[in-house]
């Protein structure tokens, strides 16, 4: 009987230990990790969509000319005052062929011209200025300052950009409701000019 009684614990011991033995697995890593794909597929389709969005956004808002080396001109007629202003100038090179100027311009838009120049001259003294580069694209804003209220100038200067199309940029005038930037360029190149808010842009091929 004691044998017996002892068979019987064993097997039960033996029955235990087998499903303790079942139950460790059962509790393996596998349950984070359909809440880690969970997590992380979101986060990197909400990353897609901030890369793709501002390209959709600028392709919804962006109006520009074509490709072109011959004179440009885009009519605007802003309410003055106040005067669109010229606050800065920012450029950069990109990778699909062309080098970028920006004009920020908050608020209203003025209209804009762009042509090749033999020679950049001064607004109202009519001096020769000297900027680097071999051709010179003259974008004229109309109406436009490149000053405030008090009379401090917001852009001014010949500026070096070390980019290599556009060799480098200058304010030559500021005169009467109309603002003059030469841009420097390395050879005539196909250009052309486009908008968005509180901007005017000009591409020109490298």
């Amino acid at each position: 009987m004691k044998g017996t009684n002892a068979l019987i614990v064993l097997a039960a011991l033996t029955v235990a230990g087998g499903c303790a033995g079942t139950s460790t697995p059962t509790a393996t890593p596998r349950t984070p990790t359909p809440a880690t794909s969970a997590i992380s597929t979101p986060l990197t389709t909400e990353a897609r969509q901030a890369t793709t969005a501002p390209r959709s956004a600028t392709a919804a808002t962006s109006s520009s000319t074509a490709w072109a080396t011959t004179p440009v001109t885009v009519k605007h007629d802003p309410p003055v005052p106040p005067v669109p202003v010229l606050t800065g100038v920012r450029y950069a090179a990109h990778e699909d062929g062309y080098d970028r100027i920006v004009l920020d311009i908050p608020g209203a838009l003025p209209g804009y011209s762009a042509k090749y120049v033999k020679e950049v001259r001064r607004d109202g003294s009519d001096e020769p200025v000297a900027v680097p580069g071999s051709a010179f694209l003259l974008i004229v804003l109309h109406p436009a300052q490149a000053h405030r209220a008090d009379g401090t100038a917001t852009v001014t200067g010949i500026h070096r950009t070390g980019l290599a199309g556009v060799k480098a940029y200058a304010i030559t005038g500021d005169y009467e409701g109309y603002v003059s930037i030469a841009l420097g360029v390395n050879g005539v190149r196909k250009y052309h000019i486009g908008e968005l808010s509180n901007r005017i842009y000009i591409d020109v091929a490298v």
